[in-house]
């Protein structure tokens, strides 16, 4: 084997894996995660812009919840909590053509009058959620929360969903 031809097989092996990073970098579920990612961190920094970034306009679910709803429960535990940490484990991303489905769980902390602890859920009892997304002229946005379980409101939530 001369020089040239490894390093012709060098050159073609970096550019297939570059080509691999590139196609995975990109693809709908990493999109979605990153997309996610970057509104848990806004809703940290309680930048409210930055939090409802990936939610839709056209946002409704089976609680009655609409986008201007989602941002005044996001508004209000910013207001009533500082130092807000968002626990989240990995999310689970299904890709079907436009849509995806994420599911996660996740438990929020937060400081109020001195003290600090969990906001929703726990490490012994977090909450759930299962997302639908939808590629939109925008971007990915959440079109729904089609499963939603927050021990502190599960009540709130059933009476919700019962009108």
């Amino acid at each position: 084997m001369d020089r040239r031809w490894a390093a012709r097989l060098i050159v073609v092996a970096v550019v297939v894996a570059l080509g691999l990073v590139i196609r995975s970098y990109f693809s709908p579920a990493n999109v979605v995660k990153r997309s996610l990612l970057a509104a848990i961190e806004s809703f940290e920094q309680e930048q409210m812009l930055g939090a409802m970034h990936p939610v839709s306009r056209r946002y409704s679910d089976r609680w009655g919840m609409s986008y201007e709803a989602v941002a005044a429960h996001l508004r209000g535990i910013m207001e009533s909590f500082d130092a807000l940490e968002v626990d989240l484990d990995p999310p689970d991303v299904t890709v079907e053509g436009d849509e995806a489905l994420v599911r996660m769980r996740f438990v929020v902390s937060g400081h109020a009058g001195g003290n600090s602890g969990y906001v929703l859920g726990s490490r012994a009892e977090p909450c759930t959620a299962s997302q639908r997304w939808r590629k939109e002229p925008q971007g990915w946005r959440i079109v729904t929360t089609e499963e939603l379980d927050i021990p502190e409101l599960r009540d709130e939530l059933a009476e919700m969903e019962s009108r």
